[in-house]
């Protein structure tokens, strides 16, 4: 009797913390934007893939107007809910910097004042681009994150501005990296899971690939081209050892 009673106990607690978790992680999606707002200039399209109930991984549409984007990725050291928690705290530092949407270094230097001391050791990487269609350029900055690729006529490249890691130095600067915004330019946001996720044999699918998969995808929308990137991802993969999250964004300028 004592024995099926601590069964019965343990089964209940379970139940309790399975339940807890997918309220987490209800939150957790609210967080999140659902979709970009409607623009005459920009497409939008976010994929996100937590390896469980919860992630560390988190995105933001900062702008979304007919004639600016501002698109922020970030990844917080750790799994579950411990990094669940910060990612929270990241949406907050955000918001708080929204009136420096337009600077991706100004924003990213008053998101890691708002983290610095406030969580409990654990880092963030992130990145930012803003995107104005007036004035025809792209700004571009980020911190200990993968670089930003850039599909343009064809090709995609590369676009890296890195200053150290958010929430762990309280002196960490960061700078803009600005380039020229041209019709038909593909960005690519995402966090490091995409790049080190691992076949059977021990190998990251990696940045070559990953750039490849943009230009074989350049005529899909975005939506497509995201469920694309996702697909190659989960196909490569032996398993799920961190949270996926993808970003991508068109320009696609309207007369």
């Amino acid at each position: 009797m004592l024995a099926a009673r601590q069964t019965l106990e343990r089964d209940q607690q379970l139940g309790e913390i399975q339940k807890e978790l997918e309220v987490a992680r209800r939150i957790q999606l609210s967080i999140l934007p659902a979709e970009f707002p409607v623009s005459r200039n920009f497409r939008v399209a976010a994929r996100y893939v937590p390896m469980t109930s919860v992630a560390g991984d988190f995105y933001d549409f900062l702008v979304g107007s007919d004639t600016q984007a501002g698109l922020l990725i970030a990844d917080v050291s750790g799994h579950g809910v411990p990094a669940a928690l910060i990612a929270s705290m990241v949406k907050l530092a955000a918001t708080s910097q929204r009136s420096h949407a337009d600077d991706p270094a100004q924003l990213l230097t008053g998101m890691n004042a708002a983290l610095c001391g406030n969580t409990q050791n654990q880092f963030v990487t992130a990145a930012y681009v803003h995107l104005d269609s007036e004035a025809g350029e792209l700004r571009y900055s980020a911190a200990g994150h993968p670089p930003m690729l850039l599909l343009r006529n064809g090709k995609a490249s590369g676009i890296e501005e890195n200053g150290l890691m958010l929430a762990a130095f309280d002196f960490a600067a960061y700078t803009n990296a600005a380039q020229p915004l041209r019709p038909g330019d593909r960005l690519l946001l995402y966090t490091d899971g995409i790049v080190e996720a691992a076949n059977a044999a021990g190998d990251f699918f990696g940045t070559d690939a990953l750039m490849a998969e943009m230009q074989k995808t350049a005529r899909l929308s975005p939506c497509e081209a995201a469920d694309s990137i996702v697909a190659s991802i989960r196909r490569w993969s032996a398993t799920q050892d961190d949270d996926w999250t993808v970003l991508v964004c068109d320009y696609v300028r309207s007369a």
